[in-house]
């Protein structure tokens, strides 16, 4: 199982999303325009989640986000409650030609 992590890690590194943790997320949209995206469900979002953030959830993340962010070169932060979702939401967010795309570390769980 490890390895199989690692390689999915490796994948992921290589197609340029980084991991950022929250403290980074504040540095990052206080000192650039962003767009922070929510993709946990509606639900998750109303619950609770970090201020300014879009919700747009995972399965809608393709026929959405063109809609919500039109520069492909916006810095785009995403976050889900624990990393996992967001990451798949990362790389649908990157084959549509998006170039400067972050994963929340630990998503939401982690702030």
């Amino acid at each position: 199982m490890r390895n199989v992590f690692w390689k999915l890690s490796r994948m992921f590194r290589s197609i340029g999303i980084e991991d950022i943790d929250y403290k980074t997320l504040i540095k990052i949209s206080s000192e650039n325009k962003t767009v922070i995206i929510d993709v946990r469900t509606k639900d998750e979002y109303y619950n609770r989640h970090i201020p300014g953030a879009i919700n747009i959830p995972l399965q809608d993340i393709g026929t959405r986000i063109e809609r919500e962010v039109k520069n492909k070169n916006e810095i785009i932060i995403v976050y889900c409650e624990h990393g996992g979702r967001s990451r798949k939401a990362c790389y649908k967010i990157q084959k549509l030609g998006y170039t400067n795309i972050y994963n929340l570390k630990n998503g939401i769980a982690g702030v």
